[in-house]
């Protein structure tokens, strides 16, 4: 038992001593990687090339049948007017078509005419149109208007392809990343060395000042499309490397 007992100390004291130091102790200081963290920003603006519009027409009347057939009528000279300012059919779609009833808040008629109630339908029918050729974007509306359209709800403009856009953002984050990293190594006497590791977070479209006004008639309300702008966010790890002599 006691030989047993020796040869097993024997054998732990072995493997013990076998470990690596890693294993058992920390890494000292000196096998750390030291690093560099720091964010960076970029930005791209350029025109938008494309605007989005929803129009269309509302029509009253005290009986279903006319105020539908008043609206489907302003509807096609509207869906017409559009079309011949340049707009392809695929780039309207109807967005909304509702009836329904208004009650009136004056007091009911007397005689045949209380049997039926006071009041309106209204039908609305909405369509969004996308206009692919900016310059025609106010011309556009004021055909959509002259035609009957007495519904309008606002205009936008994006970028159809954003992406390289947003690749130029990118660049001008690692750019930004990239400055901030070598100021901060200058002031702490050392080096940028190498990419550790680089993420990018948040971004997306910010507007910037309408500065530019489309070609336009007369008669055609003023738009402005002005400009459009990518950012981008990144974080990037450099690995703190020798400053030379």
């Amino acid at each position: 038992m006691r030989r047993r007992a020796r040869f097993s100390a024997i054998l732990l004291a072995a493997a013990v001593a076998a470990l690596p130091a890693a294993a058992s102790d920390e890494a000292k200081p000196s096998d750390r990687l030291r690093t560099i963290t720091v964010s960076g920003e970029g930005e791209a603006s350029a025109a938008p090339d494309i605007a989005v519009t929803t129009l269309g027409v509302e029509a009253l009347d005290p009986k279903v049948g006319p105020a539908v057939a008043d609206a489907n009528a302003r509807m096609r000279a509207v869906l017409d007017a559009v079309k011949r300012a340049g707009v392809a059919a695929r780039d309207i779609r109807t967005t909304d078509f509702s009836v329904y009833f208004e009650p009136s808040p004056s007091p009911r008629p007397s005689g045949e005419a209380a049997a039926r109630p006071a009041g309106n339908y209204r039908v609305r029918n909405m369509v969004q149109v996308t206009i692919r050729d900016l310059p025609r974007a106010s011309g556009v509306l004021d055909a959509a208007i002259g035609a009957g359209a007495n519904s309008v709800s606002g205009i936008s403009f994006t970028i159809e392809d954003p992406e390289p856009l947003r690749a130029k953002a990118r660049e001008a984050a690692v750019a930004d990343a990239r400055a901030r990293a070598e100021a901060l190594a200058r002031a702490s006497g050392v080096a940028v060395g190498p990419v550790v590791s680089i993420s990018e977070g948040g971004g997306g479209p910010v507007p910037r000042p309408m500065v530019a006004r489309m070609a336009m008639e007369a008669a055609a309300p003023p738009v402005e499309a002005g400009e459009l702008s990518e950012r981008v966010q990144i974080e990037v790890v450099y690995e703190i490397g020798r400053r030379g002599p």
